[in-house]
């Protein structure tokens, strides 16, 4: 499978989730004095198999954030996931930064740290092994772990693997359960707004 950049149909815009790693401030000394600018990463996803990742740059720091939500988004990339972990193991290494990422057993959790943790939680990852293995630069590792799930090739794994390929059937019930609480929550929630606009009359 090669690598999928989400094209959204015109009007429709998908609405993701934000992150933002530490800012940093840069300053550059001019004939005037000091000039400031600010830099950050911001990392964007729907929790359910996209993500991106992008730097943002700007005069000050909403600017700098919104040109990363910005970039980040134009980025998000579909991965291939299976059910809620990771298709198989990946070591990948991204300048000095180097992330292992290894799948784990159903309600195991996200267990890493840094920036690691934050991309694959917004990839929409429930349960996985995540280790630095390189610098410990939190904007490196957040592009180092997205690039590693680029990565991710699901379509052998699931040929091979009949666990891999339960894990997603048990990942579709969730979701589906998911819905429906959500829609009966919705349901209470408008009879009880009827309920007191005709308490009120």
């Amino acid at each position: 499978m090669d690598k999928k950049k989400l094209r959204k149909p015109r009007g429709e815009k998908k609405v993701f989730e934000k992150k933002t790693l530490p800012v940093r401030r840069v300053a550059k000394v001019t004939k005037g004095g000091k000039k400031l600018r600010f830099s950050t990463v911001v990392v964007v996803g729907d929790r359910n198999g996209t993500v991106g990742v992008a730097l943002g740059r700007g005069a000050d720091v909403r600017t700098a954030v919104a040109q990363g939500e910005r970039l980040a988004t134009k980025a998000a990339t579909r991965i291939d996931l299976a059910g809620d972990t990771i298709p198989h193991e990946v070591v990948h290494k991204f300048g000095a930064a180097k992330v292992l990422l290894r799948p784990a057993r159903p309600g195991t959790g996200v267990i890493a740290g840094s920036s690691v943790r934050t991309v694959l939680e917004l990839a929409g990852v429930d349960s996985v092994y995540g280790k630095i293995l390189g610098t410990q630069e939190p904007n490196a590792n957040a592009y180092c772990t997205f690039e590693a799930l680029k990565a991710l090739r699901n379509g052998r794994v699931l040929k091979k693997m009949s666990k891999m390929r339960e894990r997603i059937e048990v990942k579709k019930e969730i979701d589906e359960e998911k819905k429906k609480k959500m829609a009966k929550r919705k349901s209470k929630e408008k009879k009880t707004e009827r309920n007191k606009v005709s308490r009120r009359r």
